[in-house]
């Protein structure tokens, strides 16, 4: 709930809640629930910060960007929310970047939250595969480009269609089915959010494509792949080990991006200590690690490097706080 400061502005503790039951109900209308009972914890050395982002946090996260409407879902889990960095905003931490989020483009609108499907459209689809506009048929992106250039590039073919509704395509064949975890694909098969044709045509007709179109993109990619470059979107091709689109069954999906990680956060310096807006100096007594924190990873976060950032600061702040 709070942090508890001494006389001189050191922080010497918390408080908290025992026995917190969360309801995400109460957190869906922009609340925090303040069930249990509020108790305060002193802290010996130092209080170390690790209180996560705010990807669920819907009001919280559409004030930094108005874009990011409450209907856009999240990978995070229902609890995600600003509350403990702007505790620490009271006391005078300084806070950067926090209107920089990231999201995850693998993910399908058919299911709620991460989902099954993520794998499979990041191993075996952008991997190997293509992703389509389903107005028209055709790529319009680098499938194997980073996150933040495909979410934008997936929003924009969402954006132009009347509902919102125009969810990209993700396509790829028995080959890259083959090639990787036999999991990414069964599981979400199982679930629903990925499914199984014999022919390109009836994929096609599964997902309102324009047949022509799709099957002449197919065999563009494919001659692509063949020829080891793609100039239409700089997809490398030529490390796929001739692996295209060809060979039946075919798989698809849908695709829409979803909140997945909050750049900004708490500013720290590299002993993880919070920096003060009031001083410009750390505030006694508190460190901060992981998503809780901004700057570290500046407008994308690269794939995997959350956890190893919360370990290394916080293994940092361990070595430090007492010291």
């Amino acid at each position: 709930d709070d942090f508890i400061v001494d006389d001189s502005g050191r922080v010497v503790g918390v408080e908290a809640r025992e026995e917190y039951k969360f309801d995400p109900k109460l957190f869906s209308d922009d609340l925090e629930n303040k069930s249990g009972e509020k108790k305060s914890y002193k802290a010996k050395d130092g209080v170390l910060l690790a209180s996560g982002g705010y990807g669920r946090d819907l009001w919280y996260r559409q004030i930094q960007d108005p874009r990011v409407v409450p209907s856009i879902d999240s990978t995070n889990h229902p609890g995600s929310s600003a509350g403990a960095m702007l505790a620490a905003n009271r006391i005078g931490a300084f806070t950067l970047l926090t209107s920089w989020i990231q999201f995850l483009p693998y993910c399908s609108p058919d299911e709620k939250g991460f989902g099954a499907a993520v794998n499979f459209t990041n191993h075996c689809c952008n991997t190997y595969g293509l992703t389509v506009d389903p107005k028209t048929g055709k790529r319009f992106m680098d499938e194997h480009a980073g996150r933040k250039i495909k979410a934008d590039a997936c929003f924009k073919v969402i954006a132009e269609s009347e509902k919102n509704d125009n969810y990209p395509v993700n396509v790829c064949d028995s080959q890259a089915v083959a090639a990787r975890n036999p999991v990414y694909t069964s599981r979400p098969l199982e679930a629903g959010v990925v499914k199984k044709f014999d022919t390109l045509e009836e994929l096609a007709k599964a997902y309102n494509l324009p047949l022509e179109p799709f099957l002449k993109t197919v065999a563009d990619y494919n001659s692509y792949v063949k020829a080891g470059k793609d100039p239409e979107f700089g997809k490398v091709v030529d490390k796929l080990d001739g692996i295209d689109v060809s060979k039946p069954p075919f798989y698809a999906s849908r695709t829409m991006p979803k909140v997945h990680h909050t750049m900004g956060g708490l500013e720290i310096n590299t002993k993880a200590q919070v920096i003060s807006s009031l001083t410009h100096e750390p505030i006694p007594g508190l460190w901060a690690a992981g998503e809780v924190t901004g700057g570290v990873h500046g407008a994308s976060r690269l794939g995997t490097y959350a956890i190893l950032d919360c370990m290394v600061f916080g293994m940092i702040a361990g070595e430090t706080i007492g010291a």
